[in-house]
């Protein structure tokens, strides 16, 4: 007698997606890690290393302005980026309550 692949490959599988649930319930389905790891990496981004690299940012920008070679292009972008990276928290913020969360 033959058996199709999807036979053979059923029983496995629903062997593991009771595994599967069975290991969230004892582990209590938390992302606590993922969370942890994902808020020192914002953290990291937006304390005093990204506040440095503001800072030579703005002091670069303000050498170029004085020798002549800065184009409002680079300055606009320079000021953009370091609006996003440091006010990225209330900009989510703001989206989160715009939505109702």
């Amino acid at each position: 007698m033959k058996t199709s692949f999807a036979r053979i490959s059923l029983a496995p599988s629903l062997l593991l997606m009771t595994a599967a649930d069975a290991f969230s319930q004892s582990t209590g389905g938390t992302l606590q890690p993922v969370q942890s790891t994902l808020q020192q990496l914002v953290s990291t981004l937006t304390g005093p290393i990204a506040t440095a690299l503001a800072t030579l940012a703005v002091i670069a920008c303000g050498l170029f302005a004085w020798s002549g070679r800065l184009t409002w292009g680079i300055a606009g972008s320079v000021i953009f980026g370091i609006v996003l990276v440091f006010g990225s928290a209330q900009i989510v913020q703001f989206f989160q309550s715009a939505v109702g969360q």
